[in-house]
């Protein structure tokens, strides 16, 4: 019986190795390099009107500046005029004044309450966005919160965003990017464990829908405590080792370390479920959490080294 079962744990071992390797082949043939992916996701991005950009941390600096990277791409060559964040509306709509203004405007003030958010990758965004208004005025670009008071119920809070996005949707007929966490992008209940936004946009966009995870192996993270006596403070933390049978581990192998892949047709990932790094804005285990996925999200960017957000004090 001891020799049947270790014949039989050998061959399990063999059939994981195997996938991984066969895995491995597809995303070193797929993947892109993130120095040239741009017009690739232009691409992959036709019909599509409303993006959804995933980050596995509030925290992350370099989820921040590729994400930066994006929206200015698709502003300046695909038409999006519409940025929407996780993120209460009315201190978002204090951004949005500033970027739709011409006259002297103080954005530290501007950005005094956003928290997580409140970072020089974010300010160094809303400083493009306000000098391409100036430059564009029959073209401006607007920001807005799809987070409002009262939507604090997990259960609820993922459909009544969602109903946000569709509000401008329908008012501005735009094309619309979504910044977000990587569990409120998601399309399936793998990662968040209910409907998320993904979920709900996807039923309502179909194949207008498209959203993107972040993923990273090792590094650097800002993460928020609250307390009564201090509000909020900022930690850094470093990111826990990854488990070996994930897919984080897997997407580190990658010949690019840091690259942009779509989950096209054919991918051999489908209906496959492992983790990928999952960090809160405050550091709180667990620290990866199981996705599908191929079919929680039509495509991924890895960056295999980062570090911490740039906090404004």
């Amino acid at each position: 019986m001891i020799k049947i079962l270790c014949f039989l744990k050998l061959i399990l071992i063999t059939s994981i190795c195997c996938a991984q390797q066969t895995e491995l082949a597809w995303l070193d043939e797929n993947s892109i390099s993130l120095k040239s992916y741009q017009k690739k996701l232009k691409t992959d991005l036709k019909g599509v009107e409303v993006l959804m950009l995933g980050e596995a941390s509030h925290g992350t600096k370099e989820f921040f500046l590729e994400k930066n990277e994006i929206i200015k791409y698709l502003i300046s060559n695909d038409g999006y005029t519409q940025i929407g964040f996780e993120h209460m509306d009315t201190e978002i709509q204090k951004i949005n004044d500033y970027i739709s203004s011409d006259r002297n405007q103080d954005l530290p003030k501007a950005m005094e309450n956003l928290m997580a958010y409140k970072t020089q990758e974010f300010a160094e965004l809303f400083q493009w966005l306000r000098s391409y208004n100036i430059k564009n005025p029959n073209h401006k670009v607007a920001v807005f919160g799809f987070h409002k008071e009262g939507f604090y119920d997990p259960f609820t809070r993922d459909q009544l965003m969602c109903e946000e996005v569709v509000k401008v949707k329908d008012a501005t007929n735009a094309k619309i990017i979504l910044w977000a966490h990587n569990i409120h992008t998601a399309r399936n209940k793998t990662m968040p464990e209910i409907s998320a936004m993904g979920d709900y946009l996807s039923q309502t966009y179909t194949d207008k829908f498209f959203n993107i995870a972040f993923d990273t192996y090792e590094g650097d993270v800002h993460t928020m405590n609250w307390s009564n006596e201090n509000g909020y403070t900022f930690d850094i933390k470093t990111l826990p080792p990854v488990d070996k049978d994930s897919f984080t581990s897997i997407f580190n192998q990658v010949k690019h370390p840091n690259f942009y892949v779509h989950f096209s047709k054919g991918n051999p990932f489908v209906s496959q479920t492992r983790k990928i790094t999952n960090i809160m804005v405050n550091w709180k285990a667990p620290f990866a959490l199981p996705t599908t996925i191929a079919e929680d999200f039509n495509a991924l960017i890895f960056i295999r080294k980062t570090s911490a957000s740039d906090v404004i004090k």
